[in-house]
Formats: structure tokens, sequence, C-alpha cells
């Protein structure tokens, strides 16, 4: 697959990198707040504009560095430098040039990359008259956009998209197509489990920003490899807590709310939880939504190396105490790991391309006749609500991804949840469907024409 261009926003804390980031992509995907530092770690997303498709990256911004996140933030930016083929290098038409505006652009011109100066924030007349004074940075004429409302994003991706073309790089800037299947999984868990350090040692590099401070992780990280000749989409997401929280934090709250929404977009979850911690109801709660949004499911008991004197009998213990309290992830493939010793980890991607395989396998008609035929003669249906015991015509299976199957039953009767829940053992044992879930609807039929 030909590779992409990739364009860089960068500039200082709170010039509106995020609310531009959204504005060419045409969608919520970056966090925004008039908060300094609300980005953190670089944020990718596929743009198109007069048919060229390109990876815009949103960075945080530049800023004094006072703690570790500070050093990092810096650190992703030189990072999204490198990489990148454009720099949009973004200001405030507000405030002016500032020092720090000075002090940022000497690191870009270090990197010998194209650069489209943006004066962001021109929201009136006589904003956009201030502009004048970019002329200074000697990086040509800037771009007059108002992020906020959109005014100027139209000619900014005329004028970025000229700029990639006249690049003339033969291997890039081709439109992505989606003739291959990619796999999307997200990375799910409370906070400080090791999501974000599970990515960066599964990429080999420092992808996402690792902090021990809960919530580093804002936004929704897509990142994707190849495996195999597999495309994998890793969502890394920020740690979801009780909603119920109070004084919950606002970043928090649309954090949580956005990492709902990488689930619902995802195959399969990889659900992390740190070994050496009891599950909460917070966890269990979010083991029934996993299974409501008919994901694939791995857990991933993490810090396994901080587990002590482990014996032949350990590992098992842990899977029965989770799968007695992860109940609506009976089905669930468990790996315990650590990403600090790297125990395990090169299971992970094998493991969630078998499990995306199981979520799109079918079963003929012929196989479920037999099988039907044989669970019928070992336990007859048992009866739920209705006047009789049901009569079963059929099982099917009508759709893939998640699995789902319908069984036609006589229309005066209901069967009992306990034999649903004994067709869909059977069908695991038979079958597979290892870490995937399995829907079973009822569905009544008056005769067998029906069937």
């Amino acid at each position: 697959m030909p590779k992409l261009y990739k364009v860089a926003i960068v500039g200082r804390v709170n010039v509106g990198k995020s609310t531009l980031f959204n504005k060419l992509i045409s969608q919520p995907k970056a966090i925004t707040s008039r908060v300094a530092g609300t980005t953190r770690d670089r944020n990718y997303a596929i743009c198109s504009w007069n048919s060229l498709d390109f990876d815009l990256i949103d960075t945080g911004g530049l800023d004094d560095v006072k703690d570790q996140i500070d050093q990092d933030i810096n650190d992703q930016i030189e990072v999204a430098l490198k990489e990148s083929d454009l720099v949009l290098f973004v200001v405030d038409s507000k405030t002016g040039i500032l020092p720090t505006d000075r002090e940022l652009l000497k690191i870009i011109k270090k990197h010998k990359k194209p650069i489209i100066l943006i004066a962001n924030k021109a929201d009136n007349n006589r904003l956009r008259n201030q502009t004048a004074e970019f002329y200074k940075l000697n990086i040509g004429e800037p771009s007059i956009v108002s992020a906020a409302n959109g005014v100027g994003t139209g000619d900014l991706l005329d004028r970025l998209v000229k700029t990639l073309k006249n690049l003339k790089k033969s291997s890039r800037g081709h439109v992505q197509t989606e003739d291959d299947k990619i796999i999307k999984v997200a990375i799910v868990g409370q906070p400080n489990v090791g999501k974000s350090s599970l990515i960066n040692a599964l990429l080999g590099e420092e992808r996402v920003i690792v902090s021990p401070v809960p919530h580093t992780t804002r936004d929704s990280q897509d990142i994707s490899i190849s495996y195999h000749k597999q495309k994998i989409t890793f969502i890394d997401t920020a740690g979801i807590r009780r909603r119920s929280r109070r004084a919950i934090n606002p970043f928090e709250k649309q954090s949580v709310a956005q990492s709902m929404e990488s689930i619902d977009r995802s195959d399969i979850a990889l659900f992390m939880m740190d070994v050496n911690q009891k599950l909460t109801f917070q966890d269990k709660r979010l083991a029934n939504e996993l299974e409501e949004a008919g994901v694939g499911v791995i857990i991933i008991a993490n810090k396994w190396d901080q587990v002590p004197e482990k014996d032949s009998d350990t590992a098992q213990k842990y899977h029965d105490y989770y799968f007695a309290h992860l109940k609506f992830l009976r089905w669930a493939k468990l790996l315990f790991t650590s990403t600090t010793d790297k125990t395990n980890l090169h299971k992970i991607i094998p493991m969630i391309i078998d499990v995306y395989k199981e979520k799109n396998r079918v079963i003929d008609e012929n196989a479920l006749d037999k099988l039907l035929k044989k669970l019928v003669k070992r336990h007859k249906p048992a009866r739920g609500k209705g006047t009789k015991h049901p009569y079963i015509y059929s099982l099917k299976q009508v759709k893939t991804n998640p699995p789902i199957f319908v069984v036609k039953v006589d229309f005066k009767a209901i069967m009992h949840l306990s034999y649903i829940n004994f067709i869909e053992n059977s069908l695991r044992y038979k079958f597979g469907f290892e870490g995937v879930p399995i829907k079973i609807h009822q569905e009544k039929s008056q005769n067998m024409l029906d069937k």
C-alpha cells in the first residue's frame, strides 16, 4: 500500500491546533479546550481534499518544560517534525508574535521541511487586518483562517494540496483504498493499567506518552501497523472510570465518551487490567458493555512480572478468579503479560488475528442441522413462557462479525434461557468461536413450511 504524505500541525500552546485539526478532517477527533496542554500525544487522521489523501498529525503545544509530561510533549513534536513532509505552523492572530513562536520556528527550520504559516483565530475583519505582522517571521504569506468557524480552511486546503503535489514524491500521495480489511482493535481499561506502554512495546517506539499520572492519554489514538500483510489499527483510549464519579474532570468526561465510541467502531477490544489489583464494579460494568457492543475480547492481565512467588498453579487461580467475576465475558480469551519484561507480548497480534477469524466464521446449514438433531436428542428444549414445550424447526446463522444465529421455534412456545445457553455452549464446543460473543435470537414459526 503506497505511503501517504504526512502533514504536521505545530504551534505553541493554545493557538487552536486541535480545533484546526478537527475542522480539516471534518470530525471532532481531537479533544479541544481553552486550557493549555490539552493535547499531549500525536494524533493522526486521514484527510482528503481534491482527490488527495494525506495523514494529518495534531501535536501538543510547545511550552516551557515544567515537568516530565511537558518534556514528553516536546519530544512528541520533534518526532512529528521528523516524519512529516509538510509543516503547518500555527500562530494566534489575537496575540501576535510571541517569543515562543520564534523559538518553535527555529526548531521547525532545523528539519528543513516546507512550511505553511497559518494565522488562526482571525475571527473578524480587525483581526484579519492585523495578520500583516506575521510577515516578519520570513516564511512567506500567512494563510488567514478561523478554525472555530471554518473561515479560510478551504483556501488553506487548496494551498496544502498544491504544496504536496509539488513535492513530486512518486511513492506517495495516492488515494488510499479500502480493498484490504483492517482489523480495528480498541485498547480499553481503567487508568494506569499500562495501555500506552503496551502500544509502545508492540510498536517498538515511543508512539504515545507513558506516564504514571492517570489520564495522561486524552484523545483516542489510531495507530496502524501491518503484520504478515494483515493491516491492524490499534485505538489507544483514555482510562475508563466510574461515570458517576463526583467532581469528574471535564477532559476525563470527554475522554471516556471517546473511549466508548472507540469500542463501538472496533472489531476487537484488548481489555487491560493490572493483575495485582482486584476487579472493581467498573471492570464488571465495562465487561458488560463490551459484550453488548459485540466486539471480540482478549483480556490482558498486565504486570504479570510483579506477581510474587508464582508456581504452576498461579495462572489457573487467576484464570478462575477473572472468569468467576467477569461472567459477561466467559467466552473471552485471557493472556498474562508484562510490558516491562515483554512476557507474552509476541502472542498478542497472532491472537488478535485468530479472534478476528473466529468473528467471521461461517457455519453452513448442513452442519447446523446435524448439531441441532444431536442437541434435541440429548436434551429436549426447555420451556420458558408459553403453553407448551417448544419445538425447534431450525438453527441458522444469519450474520458474522459478530456471529448471530436464529432459532426458529413453534409460535406458541418460548425456549427457556438455559436452553439458549446450552445451544451457545454447544456451538462453541463444536465450532470454536473463542474470544467472540455469539448472539442467538428466537423466531416464531407457525409450521414446517417456514423452515
